[in-house]
């Protein structure tokens, strides 16, 4: 398995196997040396990254200077940097086009991966946060932090058919494998209360419950009957069995900000100490610890 992750603080793309780096990408050229040069600024930012995996290309959407890198997968070289617009804070890619959040901008551009430019924008709420699409479903939900809602988009004709009002700051979602249920993380942001998770029933138009979980969950995946939240200022992974509500929780390190579930492992970023972890989710253990980029942010995989 090949996993990649967005080093947010030194303007680079690590690249892992086998448990251990293998290479680090700068996404600019300005001579600075990884991890030793204290006075690097950075200047892209990458914090979210997308996978086409039958073009082989890795995607950047880097949050300083409103781009994307393109990357080979197979070379693990930059091969084009193009305009994204405004804070591109998430994206996901459908047929043949780049759906990416533009944070600043409150929408949803649409990038033409042939043309190569922004084609199509929709109007969304306030400070768009994460994207995700239910093929079951054939629609797209993007939380929108600062308005506390949902937008329901059709793909088709990008029509917004429908607004959610959740909690407080809605940050990452996920869906389970029925994709019967859409997972929000509330964060509440600022308040310094405890987070919880929206369950949003898709099929019959209903929420359903409202799980209490840690301080500012930003990041939440799904797998069999659990979901997996990361609390970034509780510095824990929380385990939360969804059929009797008992939570877990796990000490990560400080700071962690994504997760991602493959098989039995959860992979997290934890931005504070600069590494990936991974964490056995059967016995919600620490397996491992691997040396990443400067403050990691989004990580995928290709496996």
């Amino acid at each position: 398995m090949k996993i990649f992750v967005a080093n947010k603080g030194d303007d680079t793309i690590s690249y892992i196997s086998d448990n251990h780096t293998k290479a680090f990408l700068k996404l600019i050229n300005d001579g600075f040396t990884y991890k030793s040069d204290k006075f690097h600024i950075p200047q892209k930012g990458p914090h979210r990254l997308l996978i086409d995996s039958r073009r082989k290309e890795l995607y950047s959407l880097n949050v300083f200077d409103d781009s994307m890198s393109i990357i080979g997968i197979n070379d693990f070289r930059l091969h084009d940097t193009v305009y994204i617009g405004s804070s591109p804070n998430d994206g996901m890619i459908l047929n043949n086009r780049i759906y990416v959040l533009n944070g600043d901008a409150d929408c949803l551009s649409v990038f033409d991966i042939m043309a190569g430019k922004i084609v199509e924008q929709v109007n969304v709420g306030f400070q768009p946060q994460s994207i995700i699409y239910s093929e079951k479903h054939n629609k797209i939900f993007v939380s929108n932090t600062n308005s506390d809602s949902i937008s329901l988009i059709d793909p088709i004709d990008l029509h917004v058919e429908k607004t959610l009002s959740v909690k407080s700051k809605p940050f990452g979602m996920c869906l389970s494998d029925d994709e019967k249920f859409l997972f929000v993380a509330n964060s509440y942001l600022e308040t310094g209360l405890d987070g919880s998770i929206s369950v949003y029933d898709i099929i019959n138009d209903t929420f359903v419950d409202d799980i209490k979980c840690g301080k500012l969950p930003i990041s939440v995946a799904f797998s069999k009957k659990y979901i997996f939240v990361v609390n970034s200022c509780s510095n824990t992974l929380m385990k939360i069995d969804l059929h009797t509500k008992k939570r877990t929780e796990l000490f990560c390190g400080y700071m962690p900000v994504y997760v991602r579930v493959f098989k039995n492992h959860a992979l997290i970023t934890v931005s504070g100490e600069n590494k990936l972890i991974l964490v056995d989710i059967e016995n919600l253990k620490i397996e491992r610890k691997i040396e990443v980029g400067k403050e990691p942010d989004g990580l995928i995989f290709e496996a």
